[in-house]
């Protein structure tokens, strides 16, 4: 079976403790999405160092991560980066962008992204689908999905949909063109790293706010359907259930 070059757009390195026992955010996600597809080439590009495929076709699609950084940050990479998101949007190659990267490509195409005054939004939690696509194969009703965010998708570009909502994040997931999807979750974060994380962030949490997130570690997630979403958007062949 052909080997899939997948170019993932590396936009933050793992907290160094948090590294130390979960890796680098290329070997997570590497180890994450071995769950649902082993055909995979990594082709790892640190966007934060100004490493940016030379064209369009140098991969079969693309994965934008996190990043502690906001979309809408003073950094010398930002605009390069958004800059390749409108290529990528106008050509045939398929792009998904996570958290940072769902903002960052929303923001790119016309959309708004800010601080939401909701507060933080962190630990396991569902949304409702609200609209069905069929690279999502049997529809359901919601999916819980591990989350770490302050910023949202406040105003959608014009002519995206969102699929998925709470009243939390109205924008959770999008399709913000035919080759182009974002989701503001995690699926590549285990409920440990979750944990962990949730830790770290504990002195900026209000504290109804942390114990809710620690509460919410136990829930049990839908990381594996909603990788398989991603491959399948993609064009990756998934594993066998």
């Amino acid at each position: 079976m052909p080997r899939y070059r997948l170019g993932f757009l590396l936009c933050d390195h793992a907290i160094d403790v948090l590294a130390e026992r979960h890796g680098d955010y290329p070997e997570m996600f590497a180890t994450a999405f071995a769950e649902v597809s082993d055909t995979i080439d990594w082709l790892v590009y640190d966007v934060t160092a100004g490493e940016l495929p030379s064209a369009v076709d140098e991969c079969d699609g693309y994965l934008i991560s996190g990043s502690r950084h906001g979309a809408y940050d003073c950094l010398a990479w930002i605009a390069p980066l958004s800059d390749f998101v409108r290529l990528v949007a106008t050509s045939k190659r398929p792009l998904v962008g996570l958290c940072f990267g769902h903002q960052l490509i929303a923001q790119a195409l016309g959309g708004t992204v800010r601080k939401s005054d909701k507060g933080w939004g962190i630990g396991i939690r569902s949304y409702l689908i609200a609209a069905h696509a069929d690279w999502m194969g049997v529809p359901v009703d919601s999916i819980t999905l591990p989350v770490c965010h302050q910023d949202q998708v406040l105003m959608l570009p014009p002519a995206a949909t969102r699929l998925a909502s709470s009243a939390h994040c109205e924008n959770f997931m999008v399709h913000f063109a035919p080759h182009v999807l974002g989701i503001q979750g995690h699926p590549e974060f285990a409920p440990a790293f979750v944990g962990e994380l949730v830790e770290w962030r504990r002195e900026k949490l209000p504290e109804t706010t942390y114990h809710d997130a620690r509460e919410s570690i136990a829930k049990s997630h839908d990381n594996r359907m909603v990788k398989r979403w991603i491959m399948q958007f993609l064009g990756i062949p998934v594993l066998d259930q």
